[in-house]
């Protein structure tokens, strides 16, 4: 029992660690979440990373 009570705490550690990481690239959109979206879907891109990519390589 002590191992899976381990496990778990393994796993949740793991999400979080994994949380903050994810917390330390995002970007804030704002009121411009919509513009986003929708050159998204005009160039075709299927990712947020590739749009920023096709933004930036501009």
């Amino acid at each position: 029992i002590e191992s899976q009570e381990k496990s778990v705490f393994e796993v949740y550690e793991k999400k979080r660690k994994a949380s903050e990481e994810r917390n330390k690239t995002r970007v804030f959109l704002g009121d411009s979440f919509t513009r986003w979206r929708a050159l998204k879907a005009q160039v075709g891109l299927p990712t947020d990373a590739s749009v920023a990519k096709f933004l930036l390589d501009r």
